[in-house]
Formats: structure tokens, C-alpha cells, sequence
């Protein structure tokens, strides 16, 4: 992207008018999102930071890279806050000066760029699993490529196969995933992996961590993915429960290595 210069008096004039229709606390909620969506290496905002909105956020913006300016004034503009026709016309005439568009099409580039990075991590992963893995393998393929898709149903259905082929595999038996953590009298230490790892001398608060998560797993997997769509998750959901699967099943490919 060609570099990007913007006026910082201007800047400022513009989050004065901004602050006047956003509340202080709605203010420091979307300068964070901002910086957390757009993986900004920038300090967020202290939710009990007690100064005025406009104060805050002109203060934050200057951190921002010039673009990033631009394109957080212009989302403001599109999510329809600004309600005076003035304002509006004023506002909306300075981002197209500096081509907002054609900066926000950039930038949304760049982010798919840095989400394909830890999408890579998890295709590391994938060969890992290959060796000895093979149906975890083509399950765990297959939920990178629907989530590439933004298929989130399959993705999800697909990462809560690939966890239950491993444990398979890692086990030595043919049970569901959640028959891999049912225990009898709640007794975790009885469960199938609460046996596996037991004898693999792991430290038992560990096991009952391990056994939480994966019924947190097997929750969200039963409640989200075999019905249609995933209503009410994310594409962030999505990955955050990508992520935390992948961790866990991580963790039990090393411990196989060990023995």
C-alpha cells in the first residue's frame, strides 16, 4: 500500500465530531475492537479510563498508522453514527479525498494475509498428524479448507472429528469423543483419557483440566455444529475454538511421542 498521509488537525476536528455521538464507553469498546481485529501493536484503552470520549480517542488515533486512521473514521462513518446531515457531509467528503475505499480493500488484504499465517501453524500441524493420523489428518484438512470457505458448520464439525479420530488412534479403542471423557461416578480419573493420561504419570489437576476443555469441545460441537449453521458464533468463535482443539490435540501428540 502506498504510503498514506493524513492531516492530524483535521484528524482531530473529525473525532471531536465523532465523540459527540458515541458514548465514552461505546468509544473505548470500538478502539479496542479496532485494535484487537486489526492486530494494531498498540496499548488498548483501560475500560475505567475516566476521560471525556473525545479526549481518548483523539489521543488513541494518534497512534494509528495514517491508514488505519482513515479506515477507522470511515467504518464510524458506514455504521451510520453520524446523524447530522453537516457532519456527515463533512466527514464523508474528507475519507473519499483520501480514497477510503481503495485503503480499506488494502488493509482487509493485509488482514487475510496475517490470518493465513496462523491458519499455516495449523497446516504444520496437519503433517504432524499424517504420519500416524491418517483419518485425523484428512478430517483436520478439510476443516482448514472449510473455514477458508467460511463453511463454519462444516469447519467446526470437521475439528471435532479430527479430535475424535486422534483420541481413537492415541486410545487404542473406537469410542465417540464423548464416551472418551464419560466417567463413572464423575470420577474423571476413570474416563478413558483420565486412564491414558494417569498412566502417563500427568498431573491429575492437569487431567481435570484437560477433561473440562474437551467437554467445553464437545459442548459447542453438539450445540453448534450438527444443526446448520452456527448461530450466534463468529468467524473469531470459530477459530477460537480451532485454536483451543488444536492446542489440546498438540499436547496429546506429545505426550504419544514420549512414551
Amino acid at each position: 500500500m502506498n504510503q498514506i498521509i493524513v492531516p492530524i488537525i483535521t484528524i482531530h476536528s473529525i473525532c471531536q465530531k465523532i465523540a459527540s455521538y458515541i458514548n465514552d464507553d461505546e468509544i473505548i469498546d470500538l478502539i479496542n475492537a479496532y485494535i484487537t481485529q486489526y492486530h494494531l501493536d498498540i496499548t488498548k484503552v483501560e475500560v475505567n479510563d475516566n476521560r471525556h470520549g473525545w479526549q481518548i480517542l483523539c489521543d488513541k488515533i494518534n497512534d494509528f498508522p495514517d491508514a488505519n486512521k482513515l479506515d477507522f473514521i470511515g467504518q464510524i462513518v458506514e455504521a451510520d453514527y453520524i446523524n447530522n446531515e453537516y457532519d456527515f457531509n463533512f466527514i464523508n467528503k474528507f475519507i473519499k479525498k483520501y480514497n477510503y475505499e481503495e485503503v480499506q480493500e488494502k488493509l482487509f488484504e493485509q488482514l487475510a494475509a496475517f490470518t493465513s499465517d496462523a491458519v499455516k501453524v495449523q497446516e504444520n500441524f496437519a503433517e504432524r498428524l499424517k504420519v500416524d493420523h491418517l483419518e485425523a489428518f484428512q478430517c483436520w484438512k478439510h476443516s482448514i479448507e472449510m473455514l477458508k470457505g467460511k463453511y463454519y458448520s462444516e469447519s467446526g464439525e470437521d475439528i471435532r472429528k479430527t479430535f475424535e479420530f486422534l483420541l481413537r488412534d492415541i486410545l487404542g479403542n473406537k469410542k465417540s469423543l464423548e464416551n472418551q471423557i464419560k466417567a463413572p461416578n464423575r470420577d474423571v480419573m476413570k474416563s478413558e483419557i483420565g486412564k491414558y493420561l494417569k498412566q502417563n504419570k500427568i498431573n491429575p489437576q492437569v487431567i481435570n483440566f484437560i477433561t473440562h476443555l474437551t467437554s467445553a469441545i464437545l459442548y459447542i460441537s453438539n450445540e453448534k455444529f450438527k444443526h446448520g449453521e452456527p448461530t450466534g458464533l463468529t468467524e473469531n468463535d470459530i477459530r477460537f475454538y480451532m485454536n483451543e482443539t488444536f492446542l489440546i490435540m498438540e499436547w496429546f501428540l506429545d505426550i504419544e511421542e514420549m512414551r
